[in-house]
């Protein structure tokens, strides 16, 4: 059993669509930072103030079975053209100081794999 770090970057309009999204999928939290972004496209400008879009960071600890089950949930939104997001994962190596939720769910996992 292993856990990974999550990220999701997408604009702010999807947020509370990727909250439910991973939700569903298992995860029980998030850490949720505004961001600015640049690069492909041009920067807006009204009055000399420019605008360069903003994003939402969503970052979770997950169990490594619920990341993909969330990976394929954002690939078909976005296939399907109901999101605009990007989404990855990092491998954790050592982690302290997980929610009640979250070792819940490792427990029952690791409960239902040794009873296969």
């Amino acid at each position: 059993m292993k856990f990974v770090s999550l990220t999701i970057i997408a604009p702010p309009e999807y947020e509370d669509k990727l909250k439910t999204l991973t939700k569903e999928a298992g995860a029980c939290g998030a850490t949720i930072v505004q961001g600015r972004g640049y690069g492909h496209t041009e920067k807006k400008s009204f009055f000399s103030l420019t605008f360069e879009g903003n994003h939402a960071i969503i970052t979770q600890i997950v169990e490594e079975k619920i990341s993909k089950a969330i990976l394929k949930s954002i690939k078909r939104g976005i296939q399907d053209g109901e999101l605009d997001a990007i989404a990855f994962t990092t491998p954790i190596n050592h982690i302290v100081g997980l929610n009640t939720c979250t070792l819940k769910k490792f427990e029952d996992s690791i409960k239902q794999e040794g009873t296969i």
